[in-house]
């Protein structure tokens, strides 16, 4: 169980670290320094299996020549599965690619692109071109002997220079359990629901239920509903939502969440206790006094809150 790639946070996490990524980049794919890798296809396996191991972002590496033309088949590093392996493999032109453009235009040896979509992983990533060039040709310009493309998967990176390379690994661990607990309290919340179906006794036969009886049941309605909301919040926040622990607006987005369907909870209790006692239970009016003051004080510590973690 895994949430889906969240391209809006990749994409602002790219930009927060853009120096970084583009310096590592830089040095991973500098570090290639033999031009015979170009023609040397066993050598690109070794290479992407080397990279993998010490960096599990490198996804592959391949060469073209020239004009774009791609050598050999595509050298795929470990941490790349079989069934995401898509590749045009040997032949593929890529001319028309956004690397190679950068790559055969610039002054610099080699380059970095920007994110984009690979079509061999079908994953946002980032390339590494490593251009080489041997002696001078009758005009004075350097003869390219082909390009070497490095490609790099943009989430595994990222996760990589955070820090969290083993808990991105387990991460499915923990959606799974939280996907479990969210379950099981919605459950509780439909057999909450289910207990109150007197209500529909009580609109066919209104002699049988009294107004105290009435209560019960919209109390525990009222708690299927918190109990409900506490369950999708759970899931959608850990389950179905990517969640950066290392980002503030996350924390607070999910105490804000939580403490909305608290608060709700507490204010529709206190109000029916009050209608208990405008109903002869006196004794109720005092807690539910209470409850609401309980209430506006959660309300004003969620606003100091937000406030001060905005700041």
């Amino acid at each position: 169980m895994s949430s889906h790639q969240n391209y809006l946070h990749l994409f602002s996490q790219y930009r927060v670290h853009h120096d970084t990524i583009v310096q590592l980049i830089e040095s991973i794919t500098t570090s290639i320094t033999s031009a015979a890798l170009v023609d040397d296809y066993h050598g690109q396996i070794d290479i992407a299996r080397h990279l993998s191991r010490q960096y599990p972002f490198v996804e592959l590496i391949y060469s073209v020549d020239a004009s774009g033309i791609q050598k050999f088949n595509t050298a795929f590093g470990e941490s790349v599965s079989e069934r995401n392996r898509r590749s045009l493999g040997q032949g593929s032109d890529r001319s028309e690619r956004p690397y190679f453009k950068l790559a055969s235009s610039s002054d610099s040896d080699v380059v970095v692109t920007d994110p984009y979509l690979s079509s061999a992983t079908h994953k946002l990533s980032i390339s590494g071109v490593h251009r080489f060039s041997c002696g001078n040709t009758e005009n004075g310009a350097s003869e390219v002997l082909g390009y070497l493309v490095l490609n790099f998967n943009l989430e595994r990176l990222i996760s990589f220079l955070n820090g969290d390379e083993y808990r991105r690994k387990i991460h499915p661990f923990f959606q799974l359990i939280y996907g479990v607990i969210g379950g099981m309290l919605i459950l509780v919340a439909g057999l909450l629901v289910y207990s109150a179906a007197d209500l529909f006794v009580g609109v066919l036969y209104p002699h049988r239920v009294m107004a105290t009886e009435a209560f019960g049941i919209v109390i525990l309605v009222t708690l299927g509903l918190a109990i409900f909301d506490l369950g999708k919040t759970i899931i959608e926040e850990e389950v179905l939502l990517h969640k950066d622990i290392h980002h503030d607006g996350s924390t607070r987005r999910t105490i804000t969440r939580f403490m909305a369907a608290i608060l709700i909870a507490v204010s529709i209790e206190s109000l029916l206790l009050m209608f208990k006692s405008l109903l002869g239970e006196a004794g109720q009016l005092q807690n539910a006094v209470w409850m609401l003051l309980s209430a506006v004080g959660l309300l004003i510590g969620l606003g100091i809150y937000l406030k001060l973690s905005k700041e």
